[in-house]
């Protein structure tokens, strides 16, 4: 059986890892996402098949030696593809063997661990019938198992890490912050590479890892150099250092030393066409956050029905569907009550203050929901200097909460978080209206906010 060759004093047996939670722990800089890098390394070139969840972006250099599919949102993917198609990704990595990075860099926190979750989860129920040796990566892994949270995406993930042996799935998780990962997860593991760390909880948690006292565990995890670890597993525990990546490492420390990006393997042409079947809808059933989102745009539908039917029955009795008596009974035009709507007219009061551009950007991003964009991108559709948009950026609307605003290596993203604001700020008419009438609130304010751009900036608030 083929060894995994780690480093000059570490070799591990490839049927020893196959099943196995390995943990790889460290701060920025301590080498430890040079090991997960060499491990990957290691699998891919023992045919191992696997899939690497990417947060930052900097896996893509695994293809300078390796046929690997680089899919999502980053800068570097071969194809880009969005939620839907995530499971039919999954599904082909594990049938056929395809090694896959999942780069998630250039989306939100929501999105992200939608699209994760929609994955693992599939990987998950079709191992159970496969049974195939298969390998995850997770990069920050804190930021989806973290220590005290429960969420569908952790449960799956702990699963995966505790119970995925059987299945023969087995996990690499990887964190700069020991402390904030799922302690249950962690005691499991079967093998760890523990890098340096400076921070007092993180070293506790060394401290309940390893077999040695206090005092030793500390000394002797501060004089670790860069690429030095402890590995520890069941049957020992000792210094190692591991061997430098031997394919481009994507997240090196920036520097004034020009870096130049090696030629990268290209994908088969046969497996960018299966993927772009599924990016064109020629997915499997759909996972469960689908099925949810398929749920609530069939209620949506059936509520647009009905409304039609019901205008179609007052033109047929001769009733007057005039603007004036609309005005009069708004709330026999949005079915909502009046104190809802008294609630929608303050808020859209407020907006009507805001500068041109934000109420602009505001109706562009609700009409697009749940789509980021770039302030370079939006300046680009609502016909806007990016300076103007830099200089007042819109952080009203994302205090209220109609909008998110993020940091990513391609820029500041803003997106409309619709839903999430009615659930908020509407909370105390909610039971009353229950699911339809929410449902009817977002369309209502949705066909609100995507007019507001075109209203005249009221200037009133000016002393």
């Amino acid at each position: 059986m083929r060894a995994l060759n780690l480093g000059p004093d570490l070799s591990l047996p490839l049927s020893e890892v196959i099943g196995q939670c390995v943990a790889i722990l460290g701060i920025r800089g301590s080498g430890k996402s040079n090991t997960a890098g060499v491990i990957f390394e290691e699998l891919l070139s023992a045919r191992y098949p696997l899939s690497i969840v990417d947060i930052d972006g900097e896996y893509f250099g695994l293809k300078e030696k390796y046929e690997v599919l680089v899919v999502g949102s980053g800068e570097n993917v071969d194809i880009g593809l969005g939620l839907d198609a995530a499971p039919g990704v999954a599904e082909l990595s594990l049938r056929e063997g395809v090694p896959v990075i999942l780069d998630v860099s250039d989306m939100l926190a929501e999105e992200r661990e939608l699209f994760v979750l929609e994955y693992l989860t599939r990987i998950w129920s079709l191992a159970g019938k496969l049974r195939k040796p298969y390998m995850i990566g997770i990069e920050e892994c804190h930021e989806f198992i973290p220590q005290g949270v429960r969420t569908d995406l952790k449960e799956v993930i702990s699963r995966i890490a505790l119970r995925g042996r059987k299945r023969g799935l087995g996990a690499v998780i990887v964190s700069q912050r020991s402390a904030k990962v799922e302690k249950d997860v962690l005691t499991q593991a079967g093998m760890l590479f523990l890098h340096r760390v400076v921070h007092e909880v993180d070293m506790r948690v060394y401290s309940e890892l390893l077999p040695w006292p206090k005092g030793e565990v500390k000394e002797t995890v501060a004089g670790l150099g860069v690429g030095e670890c402890i590995y520890l597993s069941r049957e020992e525990v000792r210094k190692v250092r591991i061997r430098p990546r031997a394919t481009f490492h994507g997240g090196f420390t920036p520097s004034f030393k020009p870096v130049e990006t090696p030629k990268l393997r290209q994908v088969r042409g046969e497996i960018l066409a299966a993927i772009r079947r599924f990016g064109d809808g020629a997915t499997p059933a759909p996972g469960p956050a689908l099925r949810n989102r398929l749920e609530e745009l069939e209620t949506q539908l059936a509520l647009k029905e009905a409304r039609l039917r019901e205008l179609e029955r007052r033109l047929k009795e001769g009733e007057d569907e005039s603007p004036a008596c609309q005005e009069a009974q708004p709330e026999d035009e949005t079915g909502l009550p009046p104190e809802v709507l008294r609630q929608v007219d303050r808020l859209l009061r407020r907006l009507k203050r805001l500068p041109v551009h934000q109420r602009r950007l505001l109706a562009f991003l609700v009409a697009r929901e749940p789509r980021a964009y770039t302030t370079a991108e939006l300046a680009a559709w609502i016909d806007c200097a990016e300076a103007a948009l830099l200089a007042e950026p819109p952080n009203p609307l994302v205090e209220l909460g109609l909008l998110s605003c993020e940091r990513l290596a391609r820029g500041i993203t803003y997106r409309a978080r619709l839903k999430h604001y009615v659930a908020h700020a509407f909370s105390g008419f909610l039971p009353e209206l229950g699911p339809e009438g929410e449902h009817l609130l977002i369309s209502h304010l949705r066909r609100c906010l995507s007019r507001i751009s075109t209203t005249e900036r009221n200037f009133s608030h000016i002393p």
